[in-house]
């Protein structure tokens, strides 16, 4: 289970504070410039404003990656992040040898109320939170450090702790967003799996195929097992799960690379395959039925049975264009090929319909 992906939407969920970042960053260097006046900081609001553009398209961007299911790339936020954060360690150097005491308290305060939300909007990556800090507070160091002055060395020497006691808070708020994290994934895996096979149940399905490409020819194919309740009402349930767990397993066997398998419930079984129209979806049929019945099943470890199964199947787009409707044909094929013999695949047709 990949919590990674999870973890970083926090570096990307926050417009908020980028944008209230470059607004007091923007104060501390107009401050300066209309203060004390100087190039740098007329050059470091420019600066700051291409940054928080840019910053903001990003954002809007990745977002619209999210919304549509897609695994966002956070390389460029992250190279902005790290940007914007030299930017702020410029203005808090020049900010501090201006000799102005008003305005080396406030960008004193902007550096200490930027050292917090820097933690705690990037605690999935401690690496990269401490080197934004250091990007920010080390150039506030040095230049508070050249002035001499008795308050912002104590300042200085102040700092530290302080980052120390963010970087702790920041590790335990990691710990727990993880712990936290763990457990709503464990629950959506369960929620779109069969406990008993492992296999996806149907509302796993239904969630691959809103990630097929749209337009994708597929084939949708319900099975059901011939002579399962006998074996079950005569071995008991447990050794009718065992055998259920078998046939999954020989089922996933003969299935290809992006091929789906999924068990709806008893033992019905639902296979989704990509790609796939009448005539190839009738090879796997007959590949899977030949793999689930071909050889006894030792039930209870000593008596040998066996197992037939039967298959329906309907075709996207050519029978139905929904996943619901192409379930009902499917099912109605499965129970047509069963009232006709059992032990082969047929496909639906609107002679079925009745």
């Amino acid at each position: 289970m990949e919590l990674r992906p999870a973890m970083y939407g926090a570096l990307l969920s926050s417009p908020g504070a980028i944008i209230m970042g470059a607004i007091n960053g923007l104060f501390v260097a107009g401050l300066a410039h209309f203060t004390i006046g100087g190039g740098i900081f007329v050059v470091i609001m420019i600066a700051e404003l291409i940054v928080l553009s840019t910053r903001l398209v990003s954002l809007r961007r990745l977002r619209a990656a999210r919304s549509k299911g897609e695994i966002p790339q956070i390389d460029i936020p992250i190279t902005l992040s790290i940007l914007w954060c030299t930017l702020q360690g410029l203005l808090f150097f020049f900010a501090m040898r201006t000799g102005s005491t008003a305005i080396m308290v406030v960008t004193a305060a902007h550096c200490m109320g930027l050292v917090g939300p820097l933690c705690a909007r990037n605690y999935a990556a401690p690496r990269l939170a401490l080197l934004l800090v250091g990007l920010c507070v080390l150039p506030f160091v040095f230049g508070a450090a050249s002035t001499g002055e008795p308050l912002m060395l104590a300042l200085v020497a102040l700092l530290p702790g302080f980052v120390l006691g963010v970087l702790q808070l920041m590790a335990h708020y990691r710990g727990a967003m993880l712990t936290a994290l763990s457990a709503e994934m464990t629950n959506a895996e369960r929620a779109r799996h069969d406990p008993l096979t492992g296999l996806l149940n149907r509302h796993g399905l239904e969630k691959v195929v809103q990630g097929l490409s749209r337009g994708e020819v597929f084939s949708l194919v319900c099975f059901d097992l011939d002579g399962f309740k006998p074996i079950n009402d005569r071995f008991g349930h447990a050794a009718g799960d065992q055998l259920l767990r078998e046939v999954a397993d020989r089922m996933r066997s003969a299935l290809s690379d992006g091929q789906v398998l999924a068990r709806i419930g008893g033992d019905e079984f639902l296979t989704l395959l990509p790609g796939q129209g009448p005539d190839a979806t009738e090879a796997t049929i007959q590949a899977i039925i030949a793999e689930v019945s071909g050889t006894p099943y030792a039930v209870e470890g000593k008596s040998l049975v066996e197992i037939g199964m039967t298959a329906g199947f309907a075709c996207y787009p050519d029978d139905a264009t929904a996943m619901a409707e192409l379930l009902v044909l499917a099912d109605r094929a499965l129970y047509a090929a069963k009232n006709a013999g059992k032990g082969f695949g047929a496909r639906y047709a609107p002679t079925l319909a009745a």
